[in-house]
């Protein structure tokens, strides 16, 4: 009955005992991977409400600026300070006042420009 020698028996149980570790092995390899989906997943719902949040910052921030850019707003900052100027006004500007950041005026205080915005036709 005993017909198996004992070189077949060894890689029997070699072969048995090898199953069964890769068998546990495989179970704790699939319980880590499901910690680690899990941490991801908290990660990932952490930096979503963090990114919800400052979204929604942005978004009062840019309403804010918004309003306080309003025409009216404006107007009302400055309503007892600035007036009209008059038609026999002169205004002197000193010359060490000039902006240097200017981009819509001329990079010098006396240039020359033909910018039809300066010509007078009437």
């Amino acid at each position: 009955m005993n017909s198996m020698s004992p070189q077949s028996r060894k890689r029997i149980y070699m072969l048995v005992i090898s199953m069964i570790a890769i068998t546990v092995m495989s179970a704790f390899s699939i319980v880590w991977m499901q910690q680690q989906i899990s941490r991801t997943a908290q990660n990932s719902k952490e930096n979503e409400a963090k990114f919800a949040e400052t979204v929604r910052k942005l978004r009062y921030l840019d309403e804010r600026i918004a309003t306080m850019h309003q025409p009216v707003v404006l107007q009302g900052k400055v309503a007892g300070v600035l007036r009209p100027s008059l038609d026999n006004q002169i205004v002197w500007v000193n010359e060490q006042n000039v902006a240097t950041g200017r981009a819509y005026a001329l990079s010098a205080p006396y240039e020359v420009s033909m910018d039809l915005a300066l010509l007078d036709f009437e």
